[in-house]
C-alpha cells in the first residue's frame, strides 16, 4: 500500500492538552478544525495523549485547543458548560483518520440524541434507542461505548434500564464520580452504583 503526502497532510490532527490536580485531559483536531477525538482524564500526559493517538498516529501538539481542553476538564469536575456540536466531526465520510471518528450514520444519530441529556439528568440506552426510533439497544450501547467525544457529548448520563450505573470507557467508578460531580443522586445497593428513575 503506498501512502501519498496528501494523505499523510489529510489525516494530521493536533492536540492540546491540560492539567488539573494530577489528571491531564487532551483533545485532538483535525486540519479542518473539528475535534475528532477527546481522551478521558488520564494520570499521565502520555496515556492521555495515547488515547488519542491510538485512532490517528499521525499528530503534533500544539497549545492551540487547549481552552477547549480547559473546558472538558471543567465539564468532568462538574461545571455546567457546552460545546457547540458543529465543533465536533460528526460525518461519517470525514477522511480526518483511517479509523473515522463517527464510522456510520447510526453512531452519529446516537451521539446527538446523547448530546440533547441535559446536565444533572441520566436517560437510559432503551430511551435514547426509542428517541431515534431503534430496537437495537445493544447496538445503541456500543455506539455509546465508542463515543470519542467523551465528556462533551455526555454518555456518562445513559444508563440501564434497572437504575445501575452500567459502563463506560474510563470504568464505573469515573462514571460515577461525573454523575456526582453534576448532582445526580447515586446509591450503593447489593454492590452495584444505582440511581433511582
Amino acid at each position: 500500500m503506498v501512502i501519498s503526502i496528501n494523505d499523510i497532510k489529510k489525516n494530521h490532527i493536533t492536540i492540546s492538552t491540560h492539567n488539573h490536580e494530577n489528571l491531564y485531559f487532551a483533545v485532538g483536531y483535525s486540519e479542518n478544525n473539528k475535534i475528532v477525538r477527546i481522551a478521558l482524564p488520564q494520570k499521565s500526559l502520555e496515556d492521555a495523549i495515547g488515547e488519542i493517538t491510538e485512532f490517528h498516529p499521525n499528530y503534533s501538539l500544539s497549545d492551540k485547543h487547549n481552552d477547549i481542553a480547559c473546558k472538558i476538564c471543567q465539564i468532568y469536575h462538574g461545571v455546567n458548560l457546552d460545546i457547540e456540536l458543529d465543533q465536533l466531526e460528526l460525518d461519517p465520510n470525514s477522511s480526518s483518520s483511517s479509523k473515522t471518528t463517527i464510522k456510520t450514520s447510526f453512531e452519529r444519530d446516537v451521539i446527538i440524541e446523547v448530546a440533547k441529556i441535559t446536565y444533572g439528568t441520566v436517560k437510559t440506552y432503551k430511551q435514547i434507542a426509542k428517541s431515534i426510533e431503534s430496537k437495537a439497544y445493544r447496538a445503541v450501547g456500543t455506539a455509546i461505548g465508542n463515543n470519542p467525544f467523551p465528556i462533551i457529548i455526555p454518555c456518562h448520563r445513559v444508563i440501564r434500564s434497572d437504575g445501575k450505573v452500567g459502563g463506560f470507557r474510563g470504568g464505573t467508578p469515573m462514571k460515577v464520580e461525573i454523575l456526582k460531580n453534576e448532582g445526580i443522586k447515586i446509591k450503593e445497593f447489593k454492590g452495584a452504583s444505582r440511581i433511582k428513575l
